[in-house]
């Protein structure tokens, strides 16, 4: 596409430095991109896009590919994830990825893994994953913007600015706002961030949130507590948004979409190659007189995540390897019920040799209350929020968080 005189004056009333309409011509950016950069509504200044262009012209020029992951590359990305570590304080955690390396994303439905292969070698990634939510109430398509790695022996090198802008299919729906949760400490992240201009004209408001990460450890049989069955969807349903209602970055549910989550996102018979992560048999209910009163689901999430913690300068090493707690809730007044359910969930996180039950309570005091015996590690981190559109809160409220995306 040549550039035509409506574009040069326009690229020129907004302030572009002489070259920048060029790179983008020979980059061959979309015209509807152009005249949105260059309408009122366009960014003000032109850093973004200069990085953006100087990614795409890396992109075009050397060795690096941006691409989606796929089966393939389980191992490759495995591998990335093992030798990709993050700096928190005094701590060095490597987040280890298998036999499943893919796990985690596969819950959340719609996530989108972006990598850079140089030469066959997966030297970066990240991972973006598109969900409707509430938030201020209203219905709302967003993103959560997770799994930013780079290889420990290629750092410094802007390949976290390279891979961040490839979100590929994930953002190819309609996406009004970000979603982050931050380790405290990262200060690595924070300097990336600031470094590569991320909202620099926008707002980035900051909440702490915490799980509570519930040490594994033996119960006795409940004997109010079963296996749900799929007759049980439309009553757990219910008392899942009842017990989240209100709260932002929570998405209600009814039958049809539960059943959904618990058929492992697919339709019908599975082949026998199939390996669930988290379905029907992990999803329990605790029952009084005959009746559902509240309901929670276990993720074994040791079985393809674990964290290492290493402090390089004693030596010292921890690993955690929890299970996480999903789709709960109970009826109103039914909390030491939900908190029952939730103690025999921590019993079965033992049985499964899991270290821990992570399990966010934040917004259910009168659970955590109930569950105050067991001993527990509070994981605190950094939720910052990106409105991108005028009609969303600045801040968020009082927030869900659900596990998968943690």
């Amino acid at each position: 596409m040549e550039p035509d005189a409506d574009l040069a004056v326009r690229a020129k009333a907004k302030g572009w430095p002489d070259g920048l309409l060029d790179r983008a011509i020979k980059l061959n950016t979309s015209r509807n991109q152009l005249d949105f950069w260059l309408s009122p509504q366009g960014p003000s200044k032109t850093f973004d896009i200069e990085r953006l262009f100087e990614v795409l012209e890396r992109l075009r020029d050397g060795p690096l590919r941006a691409r989606e992951v796929t089966g393939y590359d389980h191992d490759a990305f495995s591998h990335l994830w093992a030798n990709a570590s993050e700096a928190i304080g005094e701590w060095e955690i490597t987040v280890e990825r298998g036999p499943n390396a893919f796990a985690q994303f596969q819950l959340q439905g719609d996530a989108s893994v972006t990598v850079l292969d140089e030469g066959g070698e997966l030297v970066a990634c990240t991972v973006w994953a598109s969900t409707n939510l509430m938030v201020g109430g209203k219905p709302t398509s967003i993103h959560f913007a997770q799994g930013l790695r780079v290889r420990n022996d290629r750092r410094r090198l802007g390949l976290g600015d390279v891979v961040r802008r490839f979100p590929r299919r994930a953002l190819q729906r309609a996406s009004f706002g970000q979603v982050m949760y931050m380790r405290l400490g990262n200060d690595g992240v924070e300097g990336f961030l600031k470094k590569v201009g991320f909202q620099a004209e926008g707002a980035r408001p900051q909440k702490l949130v915490t799980v509570d990460h519930l040490t594994a450890s033996p119960q006795a049989p409940a004997p109010e507590v079963r296996a749900a069955s799929r007759a049980d969807a439309a009553a757990c349903a219910a008392l899942i948004n009842r017990t989240h209602e209100g709260l932002d970055l929570f998405a209600p549910l009814d039958a049809g979409a539960l059943t959904l989550k618990l058929d492992g996102q697919v339709w019908g018979e599975k082949p026998a190659w199939w390996k669930p992560i988290y379905e029907w048999p992990d999803f329990h209910v605790f029952e009084r007189d005959g009746r559902i009163t509240a309901c929670a689901g276990l993720w074994d999430r040791g079985r393809d995540i674990r964290e290492r913690w290493l402090n390089p300068a004693t030596g010292e090493t921890r690993a955690y390897d929890g299970a996480a707690l999903l789709d709960f809730g109970c009826e109103e007044g039914a909390d030491a019920d939900l908190a029952a359910l939730i103690r025999h969930l921590a019993g079965v996180a033992h049985d499964l040799g899991r270290t821990s039950l992570a399990a966010p309570l934040g917004a259910l005091p009168q659970v955590a209350q109930a569950l105050s015996d067991l001993d527990r590690r509070p994981e605190t981190r950094i939720l910052e929020w990106s409105p991108y559109a005028p009609f969303l809160p600045r801040e968020l409220g009082d927030v869900f968080i659900d596990l998968r995306f943690w």
